[in-house]
Formats: structure tokens, sequence, C-alpha cells
């Protein structure tokens, strides 16, 4: 019995050649190419959850912002004293923003948060899960007027967006 070796002369250098400019496409417009998932991206923005001082009585707030007037008027609901900016800059060609309010509260403790974005696939909506959180009763809480804030980027779309809203309460110890 005699074996016989075959040996196989392929060069790599064509496959290397293929990965590179594969990688340099993706490099270049991986802002624009979603791979294997078309969820929206979520950011959370510098700053924010926050909450803010105010004297104010306001309404809670749901804000699908588009453009730098949108998030002025806002800004200017929420906080007429002009504490509150972006400290991040915003390409509205790309992304969108999200904001959402509390009411105004009479103690301190109160919390609001963007949790999820999800698509609902059978309503062919984006829903958006903003929780907000009371303090329990076993909490000490401050006399203090307040509101909480949060915003967040979205990768843009052009989907119908929702509001969800989330009650949480948390006892303190």
């Amino acid at each position: 019995m005699t074996k016989r070796i075959t040996k196989l002369n392929l060069s790599l250098l064509p496959l290397l050649i293929f990965a590179a400019i594969v990688a340099g496409v993706y490099f270049f417009f991986k802002d624009d190419i979603k791979l294997f998932n078309n969820e929206p991206e979520v950011r959370r923005l510098n700053g924010f959850p926050t909450v803010l001082i105010t004297e104010k009585e306001l309404d809670k707030q749901r804000s699908i912002i588009t453009n730098e007037e949108e998030l002025s008027k806002f800004f200017n609901y929420v906080d007429d004293t002009g504490f509150l900016i972006l400290r991040e800059q915003i390409n509205f060609d790309k992304e969108i923003l999200l904001g959402t309010s509390s009411s105004t509260f009479n103690e301190s403790m109160h919390e609001i948060k963007v949790k999820k974005v999800y698509i609902d696939k059978e309503q062919n909506k984006l829903r958006v899960e903003v929780r907000e959180t009371d303090p329990g009763d076993t909490c000490v809480t401050e006399v203090q007027k307040n509101i909480a804030v949060d915003l967040v980027a979205i990768s843009k779309t052009d989907m119908e967006i929702e509001f969800d809203r989330v009650k949480n309460t948390v006892e303190c110890e």
C-alpha cells in the first residue's frame, strides 16, 4: 500500500484582499448599514435622565424631536431657567430624540427613564417604554417641587412612535 499525499496550493492573498475591501466598505458606511437587526439603535445622552427644581406646575411630556427648534421648545417647556442643555451634537438627518418628562412633583425622589425602545411587529409601530419611579411609603422625602426629565437619541425612523408608561414604586429601608 502506497500512501499518496496531496498538497493543496492556494494563495491566501485574494481572500485577504477581499476581506480588507469588505472591512473598508463597512468602516466607511457603518452608520448607514444595519447588519441582521432592524431594531432602532438607542443612544443615552450625557446628563440624562435628570431631575430639575421648578416652581411651575407642569404636565407630563412625551415628545418626538426631529429638529433644533423642537428641541428648544421641549427644553423651554421643562426648564425655563436655561439650566438644561444638551452636551452632544445631534445629526437630525440620522437621529431623532425622544423627550419625556413627568408632571411636577411636590417631593423629591421621583425619577423617569426611557427603559426600552422596540418594534411592535403586530401593530408595525415603534414603542417606547417610559418607566416612572416613585418613592414608597417607607422613604423619607424632602419637600421640593421638581420635574423628572429624560432624553435619548434613536436612529431616524418613519414608523409611528407610541409611548407606554410603566409605574414603579421603590421602598426605602
